[in-house]
């Protein structure tokens, strides 16, 4: 070859160079097919997958109206009082025709595993379950087995329709539905090559597949000269589903996995194709071709850097400027929050003084102490506010102690009493003997309580009643606030607790703080309208050990 002209040899180097380029092309080509491949076998593996999980939404949808359909049944409307009745015919006549209603919804509904109708006092009056897939009925008395993994949706419907608001007048009816069923929607017969699991919103297994006996021996293998690690890869799918109105939380979430290697014999025959075309393309357009696209990817990879660049830079500016904002919007959140929760103590201390100065005119020392006292507690408890703002740059929890919640209570109420402007309120109190204990901070729930009592006085301008009573009920303390103002819209119960969120003109503030505190306190804070009008405030503690 070094006796060849400089010419014959510099072509002979382009032809090599130019053979060399065409098989570097095919190959990039091959590698870049079974890339793409990949990648819509993903794809398609994806919707496969999320179509699985709307079947399954759509089916526990349509079950769960048709639950609500089956609750609004007249079958079912007079049924308790019909069996607690004397005449035994009109029992039976009323018992049979829930029994078919039940056992006709059981057949069009394979995913249901049972149903049972319950009454106002939770007693079985029909339930119906599955035996052999076949739908039968059990005895009242009798407890159905339960199902492994079962979910369970309760829908109450009124028993009686004439008394509409009348104690234990509300009975319920009770479903079971299958998992294991649901999982069946949607899947393909045969498909062994992928495997699916459902959870609920906390990761709790509801149901899962098995692979089929023998499955593990039929595994795909890796082709000739294929890659051998893909062969055993493994792909995943996450959908979520929509399961509201059922016991396990949700979203619930569908899983599914299937085999890399299943791709590799589609790949091959593809392999040959253009293994094939490779041999009649022409060397110098193939190089040509490589060059330009080459010269066209680096002048686009150019651009997108700098484009890049260009936005990030616009995003850091947008964040600090964002950050800047959110740092003055904390600093007046923190400022409102103080001034609202120092103002109300302020107040009160204002009227003690005026009190005590009254009480020294009138020659009455001892009525001067006890509000000079008062005073005091109203320091006390602006101080604790300063605390409590001081304690968010320590994560640790202000310290509780056992305390008496009624003795903490008169306190607030003694505090409110004092003001003029609510003379005209009349209190009426209904505190649990012996006194409830509850560990909390005195300083805190006096705080709560306070906000709570000087809104129920507020919502009654002109004069009316707030009523305040204690109970222990189902293993915790119960403390209600109710008055008798105009209540609370109900467009605004869910959002009543929001930050400045507010039906007057205030910062929003005050049922904030007070939901964050009855939260630090372990504690529940419900709201809802008074039967004849007014707003009732209940709260649920547990009792100090």
């Amino acid at each position: 070859m070094a006796s060849w002209p400089a010419r014959i040899r510099w072509l002979t180097g382009l032809s090599v160079a130019a053979v060399v380029a065409v098989n570097a092309a095919g190959i990039w080509g091959i590698a870049m097919a079974r890339r793409g491949v990949e990648d819509q076998s993903s794809r398609v593996f994806r919707l496969e997958v999320s179509a699985r999980a709307r079947a399954i939404e759509s089916v526990m949808a349509a079950t769960r109206a048709d639950l609500a359909f089956l609750a609004g049944s007249p079958a079912f409307f007079t049924l308790e009082t019909a069996l607690e009745s004397s005449d035994p015919r009109e029992a039976r006549w009323r018992r049979l025709g829930a029994e078919g209603a039940v056992l006709l919804f059981l057949r069009g509904h394979p995913e249901i595993r049972h149903l049972a109708v319950r009454s106002s006092r939770q007693a079985r009056l029909v339930q119906a379950g599955r035996r052999g897939g076949v739908p039968v009925l059990w005895k009242s008395s009798e407890e159905a087995p339960p199902v492994e993994g079962g979910v369970i949706a309760q829908l109450p419907f009124q028993s009686e329709p004439g008394a509409a608001g009348a104690p234990g007048s509300m009975s319920r009816l009770e479903a079971q539905i299958d998992p294991a069923d649901l999982m069946m929607r949607g899947r393909s017969a045969g498909d062994v090559s992928r495997l699916c699991e459902l959870t609920d919103a906390e990761g709790r297994p509801l149901a899962a597949e098995t692979p089929p006996r023998g499955a593990a021996g039929a595994a795909p293998v890796a082709p000739a000269g294929g890659p051998a690690a893909e062969a055993g890869a493994a792909e995943h799918a996450v959908a979520s589903i929509r399961a509201e109105g059922w016991s396990a939380p949700a979203p619930w979430k569908l899983t599914c996995s299937q085999s890399r290697g299943t791709l590799a014999g589609l790949l091959e025959p593809m392999a040959q194709r253009y293994r094939m075309t490779l041999a009649v393309n022409l060397a110098v357009m193939l190089l040509t071709l490589l060059l330009g696209f080459f010269a066209i990817q680096q002048v686009s990879r150019r651009e997108r850097l700098e484009a890049r660049a260009r936005e990030e830079s616009r995003v850091r500016e947008v964040e600090r400027q964002l950050f800047h904002s959110e740092r003055l919007s904390t600093v007046g959140r923190l400022a409102a929050g103080m001034a609202h929760e120092i103002n109300n103590p302020l107040e009160g201390m204002s009227n003690y003084l005026s009190l005590a100065r009254a009480s020294l005119s009138r020659g009455e020392p001892a009525a001067a102490e006890r509000q000079m006292a008062r005073v005091a507690e109203g320091l006390d408890r602006a101080a604790s506010v300063v605390r409590q703002a001081l304690q968010h740059s320590d994560p640790a929890r202000a310290p509780l102690s056992p305390l008496d919640l009624n003795d903490t209570l008169m306190q607030s109420v003694e505090f409110v009493r004092a003001r003029r402007e609510f003379a005209a309120i009349r209190f009426q109190l209904d505190l649990s003997q012996p006194a409830p204990m509850v560990r909390g901070s005195q300083v805190l729930l006096g705080q709560l309580f306070l906000n709570l009592i000087l809104n129920a006085c507020e919502a009654q301008p002109d004069g009316g009643e707030v009523r305040i009573d204690t109970r222990p009920q189902d293993g915790a303390v119960v403390l209600e606030i109710a008055d008798r103002g105009p209540g609370i819209p109900p467009e605004a119960l869910a959002r009543i607790f929001e930050p400045f969120f507010s039906t007057k003109e205030s910062t929003g503030l005050g049922l904030s703080v007070c939901h964050a505190i009855v939260r630090q306190h372990e504690g529940e804070i419900q709201v809802e309208n008074r039967p004849g009008g007014g707003a009732l405030f209940r709260l649920r503690f547990p009792p100090a050990p």
